[in-house]
């Protein structure tokens, strides 16, 4: 369902995952070629889907997994305003932790949102600071660069805990929107990968928007149109086994309204210096 990348696939480079997409319309198809093509062994193998995504996201042509490429930004600033470390990473997925929301519900928009909050660094967490010379309270921001036109959230369910210094999965309940906001664009979701099992073994299905605006349940050979409505009056939609999102962004349309606001803003600013100006 991400046409996005279908146009940018290389006839040679993506070759097997074109054939798919193109069968896809017609009939179930095998994937025992893309897995040759991905160097995947055994397939009965329990492996993790955001790794799949991953390595498929790797082995295809950079044009076509340009669309799921972001870039963060992560500045630390002292408090005189002088930068302590400022570094810019790539990202294909972004990983929320569920560490929080073990015993609540959890906020994916809450979450998203937290990446971008200012960090304060005060008491014993002071740092230091190369222009001031000496140790000092500091901030650090972490900023989107780069939006990416896909944008895929990791739950990560499977975690560790270094308390019993054991790994474990989360399966605790989490409240998905059906948008997300991000400066200028506005991500609508319009896919799901679900995880039904435990930490050692499992099953994975998908849940997909179409263009008609039909949610569908992929299970395996088996898709099927989800009856019952996904997302309650809230825009939100509660599960305990969803895994990764998929948002599309579309910008966001100016309407008349705003561009009226806009404009009477404009013109009580200048009204306002004429005053002055005539005082």
């Amino acid at each position: 369902m991400t046409t996005e990348i279908h146009d940018r696939l290389d006839p040679q480079t993506d070759q097997e995952l074109i054939k798919i997409f193109m069968d896809l319309k017609t009939k179930t198809c095998g994937t025992e070629n893309i897995a040759k093509s991905l160097n995947i062994q055994n397939v009965h193998e329990q492996r993790d889907a955001a790794e799949c995504l991953q390595k498929i996201l790797r082995h295809i042509s950079p044009q076509a997994s340009e669309v799921f490429r972001g870039q963060l930004m992560d500045t630390t600033k002292c408090s005189k305003g002088h930068i302590i470390n400022e570094e810019t990473n790539p990202f294909w997925t972004l990983p929320l932790s569920l560490k929080d929301g073990c015993y609540l519900n959890y906020s994916v928009e809450s979450s998203f949102e937290r990446i971008f909050q200012t960090t304060t660094y005060t008491g014993d967490n002071i740092m230091y600071c190369n222009d001031c010379k000496q140790k000092t309270e500091a901030t650090s921001r972490c900023e989107m660069v780069k939006a990416p036109q896909i944008l895929i959230l990791l739950l990560k369910r499977f975690d560790f805990d270094y308390n019993t210094g054991s790994h474990f999965k989360s399966d605790c309940c989490v409240e998905v929107p059906c948008e997300l906001q991000l400066k200028s664009k506005t991500y609508k979701l319009y896919g799901m990968v679900n995880h039904m099992g435990s930490l050692r073994g499992g099953h994975y299905t998908a849940n997909v928007l179409s263009e008609d605006n039909t949610w569908y349940e992929c299970n395996d050979d088996h898709v099927s149109k989800i009856k019952h409505q996904l997302f309650a009056e809230d825009r939100t939609f509660s599960s305990r086994t969803v895994y990764l999102l998929t948002y599309r962004a579309t910008e966001l349309t100016v309407t008349c309204e705003t561009t009226q606001n806009e404009k009477d803003e404009v013109q009580f600013r200048s009204d306002n210096e004429c005053l002055r100006s005539s005082m």
